[in-house]
């Protein structure tokens, strides 16, 4: 994809190829077409007979399509920017980057999100399917997760509405597909001290908080901190420590969390309690 809007790019699909003959000339110039054409022409043995269509990323300028009507008479021509006047080049030029940068941008994914029954928000789950992991105290729900053009993140809550498009398929296959997509890039990173042991997971793409949704997070935690009790962290979505809840990092994971700095969305920094037997809200931050 080209994204330097400042350089018009020209396909010339040809008789006899598959793909076609790809060309730039600068935008604003009034016979951009007239110089990619020459660029081909310089490039291959090519007659104006063989153009069977010209597709040009900004809308061609009368010069260009006298030049097209007397050169290739009859071919298809597209185009996907519209030519604007002398004097609007540099706004049509954002405008245009702000496209490209959409069309760039990832499909968001569908991730698990953690929702604490104390955050400002939480009147919205009464409209999202969700799933409790502490009743009464925090759940987990489901969005579509992606990068906005500006740099930030978009998430795009799965609501009633939008579960029952998706066909109203059972929670647990929705969360499984969300996991796995939330497995992939999750890092894990040890850390080992007088304190005893400490796992640090992190994502790239964001909301590494929620594995504590998955199924197997208390299990494979447990078995890399050698302990049936864990202390669960949770500052931030996009981070989670944990330790054994007998270790000396337990204080400090409590401190930690109670001294978040991040404003709250969804997720109200919080301490968990993982057992055999399920888990349970140690402490929370104010909201």
């Amino acid at each position: 994809m080209n994204t330097d809007v400042t350089q018009n790019l020209f396909a010339f699909q040809l008789n006899g190829l598959d793909e076609p003959v790809v060309a730039s000339a600068p935008t604003v110039a009034d016979d951009a077409l007239r110089q990619a054409w020459a660029q081909v022409r310089a490039e291959r043995q090519v007659q104006p007979g063989d153009v069977t269509a010209v597709y040009s990323e900004w809308e061609p300028s009368a010069e260009d399509l006298g030049f097209v009507a007397l050169m290739f008479p009859g071919i298809r021509q597209t185009y996907s920017f519209d030519r604007p006047g002398p004097d609007g080049w540099a706004e049509a030029f954002a405008e245009a980057e702000r496209v490209l940068a959409e069309q760039a941008a990832p499909e968001p994914e569908l991730l698990p999100v953690l929702w604490s029954a104390s955050s400002p928000r939480a009147e919205v789950l009464g409209a999202v399917p969700h799933h409790p992991l502490v009743p009464g105290r925090l759940s987990v729900a489901l969005a579509h997760v992606g990068p906005t053009p500006r740099g930030t993140v978009g998430m795009h809550h799965v609501t009633t509405h939008g579960y029952q498009e998706l066909g109203s398929p059972p929670f647990a296959e929705l969360m499984a597909e969300a996991g796995a997509n939330l497995k992939r890039g999750l890092r894990v990173t040890g850390h080992r001290g007088e304190r005893g042991d400490l796992l640090h997971l992190t994502r790239e793409n964001w909301l590494a908080a929620s594995a504590l949704a998955l199924d197997d997070f208390g299990a494979q935690m447990s078995r890399n901190l050698g302990s049936e009790r864990l202390v669960v962290g949770l500052p931030c979505p996009d981070e989670l420590f944990v330790a054994g809840a007998d270790s000396c990092w337990a204080e400090v994971i409590h401190e930690q969390v109670l001294g978040s700095e991040y404003d709250t969305t969804e997720l109200v920094p919080c301490v968990v309690l993982l057992e055999p037997g399920g888990m349970r809200l140690l402490a929370e931050r104010q909201a």
